[in-house]
């Protein structure tokens, strides 16, 4: 039998929150804070390639489906003695095919089936408990899908250093061991050790991946001598050519291009030495985003995506950059991990909504890294509403919360909130992309749209205000006014376009003209007399002139901006 999914809790900092592992993609992106706990999940992810699943002192809940071949040697056929009555394969094992159990393994490694519906017996609770304890034993030979992949790992401390000369082919975690390879491979007359997989193979996807940064021509090596100041005598060195600038040695060059050499090494060199197919390993890649440029991280992250399509191959990647994020966020051949810790323990949980009908969240106008590395998304209409409520948060929190650091700003776009949701999974409607999903910590602005104080909201907004509500801790603000900008105090507006003075915005007042209204029933034309304005350059220009004093006295802003400012506030505790 083997495992679909599994949970762990109590290794290292995962002490007591569940996290779960299930449906490995091709390439999984794990993200989280310095020392939340990423490592420590690749630990996890190695253990189950060794097929070591059940590590101890870590409790466990797997799910597998039970198949013929497991069930049958220990439901034996023609076996009718013992605590199992009956025919212990036709009356038990056999009726079991198929059937999804659930286990739990003590941190002493004890493992024991859960008791279900359908693994009860007629014969009371003796013939339950006997087809239990064959089960657990049926469970504690599971094999995750993993197992008896090849594990192999690259730390973010890792180098590429000049090395004597040995016959050992082998690469460490830090980059040791990366020179001596080459250097056989170039130089050995071996028809096991062909140069044309460096000279030609690796050199073509570095290539590939440096695209116009560098032009490398050949990969040599070379041994320093005596004469050599400032080197370890015997020791040999990677040397990379490049047009117009001949050989260059690895140490004058930066750490960037070491890494991807290490990734190529990894990804070509090691399964050839191992006489392995590709397909079999699992790579783990720890912040390859250290001292390479985004459009160059981009290419690498290219290469990855296409060699694991190519090869089959797994990559687990953990990182900080937004163009890790932003690349494989859309990717559908990858799922993005987000481990978090709340100072007590770690937990980790898969983001799925970026992968959920048709790009809505590009629709957007969102990014995947600036949603999943904020603190808690403010969901606004649209960029002009940005403005707004940025200006508004800093003056009434007395210029202590920024965006980007302590919130970010997300725009859902009006109409588009008739495709969204905002709900817990076992919820939610399967059309709808769930916004509850990327980031649990929200807070939605919505225009009211009324006309007067009787008149009904839209229902896509009753829906979200509801939907919110039942989420502990967040915050709906559904404007008293009609629109963010009836907020705006005359004398803010009338600054802004350089105006001597302006009466304020009414409550319901249509502000802007719009299709199917009058003509000359909104603000701007009756009381600016013009027919359209910007909203973006009516924003950017009127920010600077709201004052905490101007707006305070502005309908139902000061209540609204006290919880806003509260909840930031909670979610950077």
């Amino acid at each position: 039998m083997n495992i679909d999914s599994i949970e762990f809790r109590g290794y290292r900092c995962f002490s007591s929150e569940w996290t779960q592992l299930e449906n490995i993609k091709s390439i999984n992106v794990v993200i989280g804070r310095n020392n939340s706990g990423k490592s420590q999940l690749i630990d996890l992810i190695g253990a189950l390639c060794n097929n070591q699943p059940y590590k101890d002192e870590v409790e466990y809940r797997c799910q597998g489906k039970l198949d013929k071949e497991s069930l049958q040697k220990h439901f034996q056929a023609n076996t009718r003695h013992g605590e199992l009555r009956g025919n212990h394969w036709t009356e038990h094992g056999q009726a079991l095919i198929g059937y999804v159990v659930e286990w739990e393994v003590n941190r002493s490694g004890q493992v024991s089936v859960l008791p279900a519906e359908h693994l009860k017996s007629p014969f009371g609770d003796i013939s339950t408990k006997a087809r239990l304890d064959r089960l657990s034993q049926i469970a504690q030979n599971a094999r995750h899908a993993m197992a008896g992949k090849n594990f192999r790992r690259l730390y973010a401390d890792r180098d590429i250093r000049p090395e004597l000369a040995t016959k050992e082919l082998k690469l460490s975690t830090d980059g040791l061991g990366a020179t001596n390879i080459i250097r056989r491979y170039i130089v050995s007359s071996s028809p096991r050790l062909p140069r044309e997989l460096i000279q030609e193979k690796l050199l073509d996807a570095l290539g590939l991946i440096f695209g116009s940064d560098g032009q490398f021509t050949e990969l040599q090596i070379k041994v320093h001598d005596e004469n050599d100041v400032g080197y370890p005598n015997e020791h040999w060195e990677i040397y990379l050519g490049e047009t117009n600038k001949g050989l260059i040695s690895l140490s004058r060059s930066g750490s960037g291009l070491k890494t991807i050499i290490l990734v190529l090494l990894n990804l070509l060199v090691i399964p050839e030495i191992e006489g392995k197919p590709k397909k079999s390993y699992v790579f783990a890649f720890e912040e390859l985003e250290n001292n390479l440029h985004p459009a160059l991280l981009r290419r690498l992250f290219q290469y990855l995506e296409y060699y694991v399509l190519k090869e089959k191959a797994t990559i687990f990647l953990t990182t900080h950059s937004s163009v890790a994020l932003d690349f494989f966020g859309i990717s559908e051949a990858a799922q993005i991990i987000h481990v978090l810790h709340d100072g007590k323990s770690a937990r980790g949980r898969v983001i799925k909504a970026h992968f959920d009908q048709l790009g809505v969240i590009s629709e957007l106008g969102a990014k995947p890294s600036d949603l999943l590395q904020a603190n808690g998304i403010i969901w606004v209409e649209g960029p002009s509403d940005c403005i707004y409520i940025n200006r508004l948060i800093d003056i009434f929190s007395n210029n202590s919360l920024l965006e980007g650091r302590d919130y970010q700003c997300a725009f859902y776009g009006g109409s588009l909130l008739a495709r969204t949701q905002f709900t817990s999974p076992e919820e939610a409607e399967t059309e709808l992309v769930n916004l509850f999903r990327i980031n649990p910590n929200i807070i939605v602005v919505c225009d009211g749209d009324r006309k007067g104080p009787r008149a009904r909201i839209k229902d896509r907004v009753r829906r979200i205000n509801k939907e919110v509500r039942a989420i502990p801790e967040s915050v709906i603000w559904i404007t008293q006014a009609r629109e963010i900008e009836n907020y705006l105090p005359g004398a803010v507006i009338a600054s802004a376009l350089g105006i001597k003075s302006l009466p304020d915005p009414g409550q319901y007042e249509l502000f802007s003209p719009r299709k199917g209204a009058a003509v000359g029933s909104s603000y701007i034309e009756t009381k600016i007399h013009r027919s359209s304005i910007d909203k973006m350059d009516l924003a950017i220009q009127s920010a600077p002139y709201m004052t905490k004093d101007a707006m305070l006295r502005r309908f139902d802003i000061s209540v609204q901006l006290n919880m806003i400012i509260t909840s930031i506030r909670k979610w950077n505790e």
